[in-house]
């Protein structure tokens, strides 16, 4: 019986060593992972130029100059469901937003019941409590059920001139667009 204890024990302490040598490489970059071929492809729906830069004629002096990049996502050939898949957008540009800026202004059109005109109300506006650096892009998103991916850039008028440089990014994937703001 005292030798069957220590065989027992023996065992358990080789499984220990197998378990603590082989688990720390199961994580998730680890070798159980199965091999991703992701494709991704990115549109901004903009006309180009002869270097292949986009054109974006920005429309706004007073506020930004919102339009949507769209493309696309295959892992293994397939539209990735479930889970969807995480795509990360960065842009070269970004505006400050000082305290007490206005954020917007709204008005609420309705038809007035009693009067029976048309009538447009100004509420108040919203203004910014804090200083803060404003992204010219949407920093995520997820892909739709079609494989799709979109996201908005939204520069503001003092950025005409400049090439804007988005990056969209996904595990090694990396895809990048320069943008001329005119």
């Amino acid at each position: 019986m005292k030798h069957f204890k220590k065989v027992v024990l023996v065992l358990l302490y080789i499984l220990g060593l197998i378990l603590l040598t082989f688990l720390p490489a199961c994580n998730k970059e680890g070798f159980l992972q199965p091999n991703r071929n992701i494709e991704m492809s990115i549109d901004t729906r903009l006309p180009k130029d002869n270097n292949g830069y986009s054109i974006f004629k920005l429309y706004s002096t007073q506020s930004q100059n919102i339009h949507t990049i769209s493309g696309s996502i295959r892992v293994n050939g397939r539209i990735p469901n479930e889970p969807r898949e995480k795509i990360e957008w960065e842009s070269s540009h970004n505006w400050k937003l000082n305290q007490g800026d206005t954020i917007a202004t709204i008005t609420k059109s309705y038809l007035n019941y009693y009067t029976g005109q048309w009538t447009v109300a100004k509420l108040p506006t919203l203004v910014s409590s804090v200083n803060a650096l404003v992204p010219t892009i949407n920093p995520v998103c997820y892909n739709s059920m079609d494989g799709s991916i979109n996201t908005v850039i939204a520069p503001m008028w003092s950025m005409k001139g400049d090439t804007m440089t988005i990056v969209a990014r996904i595990a090694n994937v990396i895809k990048i667009e320069k943008i001329i703001l005119k």
